[in-house]
């Protein structure tokens, strides 16, 4: 005969130690929501129409989307590679770079030092009169590369009178800390000699280097 006692009095304990830790909030949310149901009830069912057929999706068909985010994805990366004129991944060789005309190369460059994690910025700044930065790079740790770009066909290689300019200017007139230069030609045997005898020797990339760069190697910071 004790037993349904025992029961009574164990479910208004849990009762005791369950609605404190629900709090008297939701309580609260439970009567607004039930007032709400109650004053307007197309309005209720409607939202929660949409909230189950929202969780339903997310639950569902995530799998179904998937291609479908995906090719949007690869559109918007296209896009954003036709306007920086960075040659798409798996495309970016020598040839492809070497069709871009001067500008578009900057350009190009520009958009390729983005895709680092390590840069934090990096701007297109070449203009005319623009002192030998044609792009300007600021890196996470807050150290600034310039880099001058050099889109020359092949046989018209970058000479020393080059390297001693922007030896010249990256540091005092633009406030770096290292410079490059790319090119998609390559480097005369003076302009590496010239390069060597700095006391910080600027980073020479030719075409080679940075069709590697381009394809996930190296970068040149």
């Amino acid at each position: 005969m004790t037993a349904p006692t025992t029961t009574r009095r164990t479910s208004r304990t849990v009762r005791r130690r369950v609605l404190p830790r629900l709090g008297w909030r939701w309580l609260i949310i439970a009567l607004a929501l039930y007032l709400t149901a109650k004053t307007w009830p197309l309005y209720t069912a409607l939202a929660v129409g949409l909230i189950a057929t929202t969780a339903v999706l997310a639950v569902v068909r995530p799998r179904r989307l998937a291609p479908a985010i995906d090719r949007a994805t690869a559109a918007a990366a296209a896009l954003n590679n036709r306007r920086t004129h960075l040659p798409a991944p798996g495309q970016r060789t020598l040839a492809a770079f070497q069709r871009l005309n001067p500008t578009q190369f900057e350009k190009a460059i520009a958009a390729l030092a983005r895709e680092d994690t390590r840069v934090a910025h990096a701007e297109h700044v070449g203009q005319a009169n623009d002192r030998g930065a044609d792009v300007i790079v600021t890196l996470n740790t807050g150290h600034r590369v310039l880099v001058q770009c050099k889109k020359y066909r092949p046989g018209n290689n970058v000479g020393s009178e080059t390297v001693q300019t922007i030896n010249g200017v990256y540091r005092d007139i633009h406030h770096c800390h290292a410079a490059v230069i790319v090119t998609t030609a390559t480097f005369t045997a003076s302009a590496c000699h010239t390069n060597a005898l700095l006391p910080a020797p600027i980073r020479l990339i030719d075409g080679h280097a940075l069709e590697h760069w381009a394809s996930g190697g190296h970068t040149p910071w």
